[in-house]
């Protein structure tokens, strides 16, 4: 039978609607719309047979009398799924988390159309992966063709994979070296594998090669999340990498408990990543344990360690020997490198006397060798900075007029160092410590190499170690190893701390060496710190007293109380009073959500009405019948949809019913225009400043990151491709616009009764 254009028909239970049928032989191409909301705006081909079509009747079916038990079910089905407004979130019904209001929020704002670029701030452990999970899933669930960019540190990755998988059911695709090789193997040549998944997960270090930012200049995307966005807040290749994508979103989410370190001007260019011509302002997020009501509930303390003798020796000889070390360059004019070197020696000897001993030997090595760097050789943007190793070639620079000299000296530091690594004070202090707490604890150092030797002092605690230099599934084997009960110390370092949960395991944090930053040293303590987390936490500082990294304590404090200030500052600019409606409408659909998931019941609605009549006493004789009211956009593409109820006394006309269920579907227009406006205007505001942007830099995104001379050649030779690439962007620009502007003229859809219900006595 063949299938008329505009005709309704059911296929893989969603709702289509046909636009023509081509006949080849036997069989025959069906081309259909989406008119449920989960296809809306996709346009689809089956094969006609084999897949089986079924045509909806325009005439609706008649109600099926049911028994009350059945009812239930159907009536609990339907509205479990059902969203009461526009603003609802569609996603967090049927996701697996915890319902928190405060965790609303973000997503309420972005449905909300209050802007499109989102900073999450709030305190290390309060669930900011969730809350950026949030809005991403409801990104999908209105837009068919949604598209999501998640770019995380690089250990950060499979925890974004498997939150966005078993709490939203998204399989998000992880696009690294290895997936893209695969991805492309089973796509083709010709098929670009960031753009067919729904949601793709990568890293800072893996997207910012130049390589790579060139595959992206023809892709937009709905929502890019930034996560742990601090590391973006410099001068580096990562920053200009997320400055490139953040101007390709309509959405920009991201996310850091630390994003003031102190540093103004740094944190004004976090502020600006994606403001595109400076018309986007940024909304802030920030809570703390004590705002959203849990218990601050942590100690801190600061031990001063007092240095052995040959520790003491050690401490002196660096200070002298930098003093002269920067004497001899500012006399040479070679001021910044001088400060670059005492300041790395400063902090290794901080950490530990053998991280200070393999500094001294490598500087003297570069020094006899004559390896001194150039101050204008830029650094290629390939390598993934691990931030745990230990210093380069950069100690070489600045050296002295008399080589002897110096060599002599460093010769006399690395015999002071040797010995000090005998009882060092601070793994004594440490060792006495864990014998005194008997619980689990986790220990943070800077450096790896301080790691080995601090493992192998404390070999018969039988520490397990994270680091840098771990792969994935290394770093989840020490994480499950530290899980076990009779584990008692996990030994880490920066570069593996972020994206720890390690609540439920321990409560002690102990900072062997301090972070140069307070950014740091909360995300150490926040690992432990966090929702989940019934215990007191206690962190432990150990500073060698008298030595440089006492005033470096007290600087850190000083910095971290600044930054506090100047986050609490801006957040009251940016209207902490005006947040409070979106705090009651996130109270109000915390509730809303909590109801819809106890009407959740494992099966589907069913898709005959039903009805059923129940004997009652106190209630009138009456029928009350639910409504399903879709709304549509200009081009009959399904928006959204909700349940109402209509009821009247028995003898009441079909027409009469039909008519107050007409008033009831024209209010409800009514309402979600003026819900859809605020976030039609921001988007389409959002969608012509990308659309500039990809005009005045012909789509280009990989050309900050190139260096000059070096790849010059190879981007000349792809000039001639670059305007189908910028075609191509600006194609999926004036699509998306072209849907925004559909939404200005929304219409009531068909309505259909869903269930309806009786009382008689």
């Amino acid at each position: 039978m063949p299938f008329l254009p505009g005709e309704p028909v059911r296929i893989r239970g969603q709702r289509w609607r046909v636009v023509s049928e081509s006949c080849h032989g036997t069989a025959s191409v069906l081309s259909v719309d989406g008119r449920d909301l989960f296809n809306r705006g996709v346009r689809a081909h089956f094969v006609v047979p084999p897949e089986p079509i079924e045509l909806i009747s325009s005439t609706p079916p008649p109600p099926r009398l049911v028994s009350l038990a059945r009812w239930r079910r159907a009536a609990r089905a339907s509205l479990a799924d059902a969203v009461p407004q526009w603003e609802s979130l569609r996603a967090a019904a049927a996701a697996r988390l915890h319902v928190i209001p405060f965790q609303l929020e973000p997503a309420l704002a972005f449905v909300k159309g209050d802007g499109c670029r989102i900073l999450i701030a709030d305190d290390v452990g309060l669930g900011k992966t969730v809350q950026a999970c949030l809005i991403v899933a409801e990104a999908v669930a209105r837009l068919p063709d949604a598209r999501a960019l998640i770019v995380a540190p690089a250990g950060l990755r499979e925890q974004w994979r498997g939150e966005l998988r078993d709490r939203f059911a998204l399989d998000p695709a992880m696009l690294d070296a290895a997936g893209v090789a695969r991805a492309s193997a089973s796509l083709g040549p010709q098929v670009n594998p960031w753009a067919v998944p729904a949601v793709c997960i990568t890293s800072i270090d893996y997207v910012k090669r130049p390589d790579i930012m060139r595959s992206l200049e023809a892709l937009l995307w709905d929502v890019i999340v930034f996560d742990e966005a601090h590391a973006l807040a410099g001068r580096s290749d990562r920053a200009d990498a997320a400055t490139a994508l953040a101007t390709r979103a309509r959405a920009v989410v991201l996310l850091s408990a630390t994003p003031h370190s102190g540093d103004e001007p740094a944190f004004a260019r976090l502020c600006q990543l994606g403001n595109v011509g400076d018309r986007f302002p940024l909304v802030i997020f920030r809570r703390t344990r004590v705002s959203v009501g849990l218990p601050h509930n942590r100690r801190m303390v600061h031990l001063r360690v007092r240095p052995t003798a040959a520790e003491r020796r050690m401490h002196d000889e660096l200070a002298r020997y930098a003093r002269l070390l920067q004497a001899h360059a500012d006399a040479a004019g070679q001021t910044p490198a001088a400060g670059l070197v005492a300041s790395v020696l400063t902090r290794r000897a901080c950490s530990s006397a053998g991280s200070l001993v393999r500094s001294l030997e490598r500087r003297a090595a570069l020094l006899a060798a004559g390896k001194v760097p150039s101050d204008h050789q830029a650094r290629l943007p390939f390598a993934p900075d691990d931030g745990d190793e230990e210093p380069g070639d950069e100690l070489g620079a600045a050296p002295m007029a008399d080589a002897d000299q110096e060599q002599r000296r460093l010769a006399h530091l690395i015999a002071l160092g040797r010995n000090a690594t005998c009882g060092e004070s601070k793994v004594g202090a440490l060792r006495r410590l864990l014998r005194r707490a008997r619980q689990p604890a986790i220990v943070f150092t800077e450096y790896r190499d301080t790691l080995t030797l601090l493992a192998e002092a404390l070999s018969d605690f039988r520490p397990s170690c994270l680091h840098g230099g771990l792969t994935g599934s290394e770093r989840q084997r020490t994480l499950r190893r530290f899980d076990q009960p009779h584990e008692r110390l996990l030994l880490a370092t920066d570069a593996a701390s972020e994206g720890l949960n390690l609540q439920r395991r321990c409560r002690l944090v102990i900072n062997l060496d301090l972070p140069w930053t307070p950014t740091r040293l909360e995300q150490r303590i926040g690992r432990v710190d966090r929702i989940g987390q019934e215990r007191r936490v206690h962190a432990v500082q150990l500073v060698t007293a008298g030595a440089d990294g006492e005033g470096a304590s007290k600087r850190l404090i000083a910095l971290a109380a600044r930054a506090r200030g100047a986050l609490a500052a801006t957040h009251d600019d940016a209207g902490d009073s005006s947040r409070r409606p979106l705090s009651l409408l996130a109270r109000h659909e915390a509730d809303r959500l909590v109801r819809a998931r106890r009407l959740r019941i494992d099966g589907m609605a069913p898709d005959r009405p039903v009805f059923t009549v129940v004997r009652a006493r106190t209630p009138p004789p009456r029928f009350t019948w639910a409504f399903r009211l879709p709304v549509a956009d200009a081009d009959d593409h399904l928006i959204f949809e909700t349940i109402a109820a209509i009821s009247a006394p028995v003898g009441t006309t079909t027409s009469t019913i039909e008519q107050a269920a007409s008033v009831v579907h024209q209010r409800l227009l009514d309402v979600v225009r003026s819900a859809v406006d605020p976030w039609r205007q921001t988007m389409l505001r959002r969608e012509d400043a990308i659309a500039e942007t990809l005009r005045a830099s012909h789509a280009r995104l990989a050309a900050a990151l190139l260096q000059p001379r070096l790849f010059d050649g190879r981007i000349q030779r792809a000039a001639d491709a670059q305007a189908v690439v910028t075609e191509a962007a600006l194609r999926q620009s004036h699509a998306r616009r072209a849907a925004l502007v559909r939404l200005s003229a929304l219409r009531g859809d068909v309505r259909t009764v869903v269930f309806g219900i009786g009382f008689r006595r």
